[in-house]
């Protein structure tokens, strides 16, 4: 007599991540307030839930390996300034903040990828006050090149008085200006990057991105990263998303379905996504 196969439940996975027990926590959390739990267990499971966030930004940086001293001081010089009195004041046309420096962790992760992909050749999109361009210039040989997009003329002379402190800001050339002419432009130069960091104006990383593949800036086994990938949470959440979330989402949506490249999204401070190009025009190779 032949039995039938039982269905069986699928298993829920344990949580065993710093986010997924954070996730369950909260999930007990709300059960208890809605069982109406005493205040004492309600602020225990907050204080659970806390522990596994607060500390964990200044944990990485701890664990990561310390900056050089001109990133140091190219970060105080950042900090300290009044962005808003810029603006204010028409220095920028452009409401720039302190928070929008790369710092410790991910300065030090694009320092990593540079050294270990042996680049030569590096472009990027967005310099803002040019600390990701010095770290990742602290990881070219003597003769490696790095040329930065800023679109904001005060930023960038920031980042020129900044970078000229150190032996390695010899090896970084800043263009002013709309990023997509100077992308044409490099096109029309004939020059190919080993590896591209994007970390702009959000509205328009998908157009960044299609001119870097279409043009073929990005040389044969060459990177992309791209920075905010996971945009304050808002591409995976379902509150309200803003205008730059939309357009991350978007941005996400399309290269994970672009078969002409292999992509992974690694949650580095606000995400971070690397992109390889696996099939080569032959004009490009």
């Amino acid at each position: 007599m032949r039995h039938k196969n039982k269905k069986t439940e699928p298993q829920t996975r344990r949580a065993i991540t710093p986010s997924s027990i954070l996730s369950e926590k909260l999930a007990e959390l709300k059960r208890r307030i809605l069982e109406k739990a005493s205040e004492a267990e309600v602020i225990a499971l907050l204080a659970q839930c806390q522990i596994l966030v607060d500390p964990l930004e200044d944990y990485l940086t701890h664990h990561t390996s310390k900056p050089s001293e001109a990133l140091n001081h190219l970060e105080f010089e950042t900090n300290k300034l009044d962005w808003q009195a810029a603006y204010d004041n028409s220095k920028t046309d452009l409401k720039l903040e302190k928070e929008m420096l790369s710092g410790k962790v991910e300065g030090q992760f694009l320092k990593m990828l540079i050294a270990s992909t042996k680049s030569k050749n590096v472009l990027e999109i967005g310099s803002f006050t040019g600390y990701a361009s010095l770290a990742m210039a602290e990881a070219l040989p003597e003769d490696g090149q790095l040329i930065a997009c800023e679109y904001d003329k005060f930023a960038a002379n920031i980042a020129k008085k900044q970078l000229s402190k150190s032996t390695h800001g010899k090896k970084v050339d800043i263009k002013i200006g709309d990023a997509s002419i100077t992308l044409n432009q490099l096109h029309q130069e004939h020059k190919t990057f080993d590896f591209i960091f994007i970390d702009a104006d959000k509205p328009n990383y998908l157009n960044y991105y299609k001119s870097i593949m279409d043009l073929g800036l990005l040389a044969k086994d060459g990177l992309i990263c791209v920075d905010n990938t996971l945009y304050q949470g808002q591409v995976f959440s379902t509150f309200e998303i803003s205008k730059n979330g939309k357009a991350i989402r978007e941005f996400n949506k399309f290269v994970a379905q672009d078969d002409r490249v292999q992509n992974v999204l690694v949650p580095i401070r606000d995400g971070v996504t690397i992109i390889r190009r696996i099939d080569y025009i032959e004009e490009y190779t």
